[in-house]
């Protein structure tokens, strides 16, 4: 930059060519600028998945089908989602065996007993038969299930279904809502 000062041309080569750079082409000036900086690391940091990733994961972890020797002939595949009772939505299904008034009583009665204690459940007393009432139950991934016979309005008993074992148990209707409250949060 001096040598431009003093001669006030500057000649640059560029392969086999020359330039000739003068005053008129070129100007040189010296500034002092003050620039304020802020820097700053971000703290929130947003994932790029939403919770419907999260889910499509659970519910694809809890889909099954039943084994063919747990099938019955001519049936066709029984699908159903196996949730861990800890995240299922609804705990229980109670199903009166039919629709008759001391059944629909004692079914009351247990859906409010299963209200007071914080147990998420639903009562399913369509017209069809219990069987079709389970396999409805374990497509929507309800571990347990309640039926309500007549036998119920004898002895005060109720019969528990699981779906992981499809096995069943016969129990008090006073212990069912503690048992199931127990067995939903491990």
């Amino acid at each position: 930059m001096s040598k431009f000062e003093e001669d006030k041309t500057i000649t640059i080569n560029s392969g086999d060519k020359e330039f000739v750079l003068t005053d008129k082409h070129v100007s040189f000036k010296t500034e002092t600028k003050t620039v304020r900086e802020e820097k700053y690391t971000p703290w929130v940091i947003e994932p790029s998945y939403g919770i419907g990733r999260i889910v499509y994961c659970v519910f694809e972890h809890a889909f099954k089908e039943r084994p063919a020797e747990l099938q019955k002939e001519n049936s066709s595949q029984r699908h159903y989602f196996d949730f861990s009772p800890l995240v299922a939505p609804l705990k229980c299904v109670v199903l009166p065996l039919i629709n008759h008034a001391g059944l629909n009583a004692k079914t009351a009665e247990l859906k409010k007993a299963l209200v007071r204690a914080g147990v998420s459940s639903k009562v399913d007393d369509t017209g069809v038969s219990v069987g079709k009432r389970y396999a409805r139950t374990d497509e929507c991934g309800i571990p347990f299930a309640i039926t309500i016979d007549f036998t119920t309005l004898e002895d005060n008993t109720v019969t528990v279904r699981i779906l992981d074992e499809m096995t069943q148990v016969r129990m008090p209707m006073a212990e069912v809502t503690n048992i199931i409250n127990q067995l939903s949060t491990n």
